[in-house]
């Protein structure tokens, strides 16, 4: 299908048929994969519909996006969510299609895939890593020996990232990228240096490069000459934004609009290790997978739900015994918080958990918009306790469904 922009013709579909085959796989084409509408693929609600009827199809077992170009984020508001949460399948392609990578996490916090589309002239090295990110059946990325450290050190985390564009263009939505303690890879296509330059400092200002895990850079590809007076090198400004990250920094990766590229599992747990020079998934991140359902493609899913906030608030009106624990920075605390919350920041959360949450009490964790709650329910979780979940959308979502504040 095509969520984005429209194909340039019949060979492009020809050829991601033929892709959908030489991968072992069944294709089945969407109703408006040849509409068009200007620079879109057809209207926004024909490319909704295709994607929805995907999403809701149970013979589907994943959607290959076609092609990237623009378009996706107009979809992101009419996507069924709920479907896609009740039966993961595997979402891939990359460059615009990162708005839909990113609205299927804030919402579904379902694992997906940053890989070639569908239209590509596949390379052996891109096919073996797409097979074996969606299969499940071993590393698609691994040991990289040309890349450059930036910043030396070792990290875990969430891996998430794509297009650095559409990542910034998100921010302040309710789809920008959780980022908290994530392990973010970064690529883009004809921008010039001192754009780069921009929305790093953008990202760097809202807070999001000093809360990351690890930054990896991919290509930033087809660079322009800037347009206006002299020129910085990419170098100088990728160093500098990697300055601004606590964690390792990478550069130089197979990601990007190359033509061979690592398939990166978007939500999935995995460690960044410069003295090797390696993206990997984390030792435990294979127990987590669950097989998918006849096509050999892997069935992705959240470690710990996600608890809508009109839910939350409910269960706090009607005085249900529920923890609530806030893992917000203790000036966040300071401020306001849900009425009778535990205060444990992220970092401190594996350390006083036996001390602090109890074992018998189903546990609600949150945080300011959502990304560190996850990341703590996670914990949670593999510390063996069950019933946890984190707050969708976090505190500012409660407020917004009506929830009593303390200060």
């Amino acid at each position: 299908m095509t969520p984005a922009g429209p194909l340039a013709g019949e060979e492009e579909l020809a050829r991601a048929v033929d892709n959908v085959r030489l991968m072992g796989w069944e294709p089945a084409i969407g109703a408006h994969v040849h509409a068009r509408l200007g620079y879109l693929a057809g209207s926004d609600a024909e490319r909704l519909a295709d994607l929805n009827d995907a999403i809701r199809d149970p013979a589907v077992d994943g959607i290959w996006c076609a092609r990237g170009g623009y378009g996706a984020m107009r979809l992101l508001d009419g996507v069924d969510y709920d479907a896609l949460r009740r039966r993961p399948r595997a979402l891939i392609g990359y460059s615009d299609i990162t708005a839909l990578h990113l609205a299927v996490r804030a919402r579904c916090r379902v694992v997906t895939f940053h890989g070639p589309t569908a239209r590509g002239v596949l390379t052996p090295f891109s096919r073996d890593s797409l097979a074996r990110a969606v299969r499940m059946d071993g590393e698609p990325c691994g040991v990289w020996p040309a890349a450059r450290v930036l910043r030396a050190g070792h990290a875990a985390g969430r891996l998430e990232g794509g297009n650095l564009a559409l990542i910034v263009s998100l921010v302040g939505t309710p789809y920008e990228a959780r980022l908290d303690g994530a392990i973010l890879v970064l690529e883009d296509v004809h921008e010039p240096v001192y754009r780069i330059d921009r929305m790093l400092q953008q990202l760097r200002l809202t807070g999001a490069l000093a809360r990351l895990g690890g930054l990896v850079f991919g290509a930033f590809t087809e660079r322009p000459e800037s347009d206006i007076d002299g020129d910085r090198p990419l170098d100088d400004v990728l160093r500098e934004a990697a300055d601004a990250v606590n964690g390792p920094c990478l550069a130089d990766v197979p990601v990007g609009h190359i033509e061979d590229q690592w398939t990166l599992p978007l939500g999935a747990a995995v460690v960044l290790d410069t003295e090797e020079r390696t993206l990997a998934a984390a030792p435990d991140a294979a127990a987590n997978a669950t097989p998918g359902e006849g096509s050999g493609m892997a069935e992705a899913r959240a470690p710990a739900p996600e608890l809508p906030a009109r839910e939350a608030v409910a269960l706090h009106q009607r005085g249900e015994a529920v923890m609530y624990l806030d893992v917000r920075e203790q000036y966040e605390w300071n401020l306001f918080r849900i009425p009778g919350a535990v205060h444990v920041p992220l970092e401190g959360v594996r350390e006083r958990a036996a001390h602090t949450v109890p074992a018998d009490k189903r546990v609600v964790v949150y945080c300011a918009r959502g990304g560190r709650a996850a990341v703590a329910a996670d914990a949670l979780r593999e510390l063996g306790y069950a019933d946890v979940v984190s707050l969708e959308g976090g505190i500012m979502a409660w407020v917004n469904a009506g929830g009593m504040l303390e200060e």
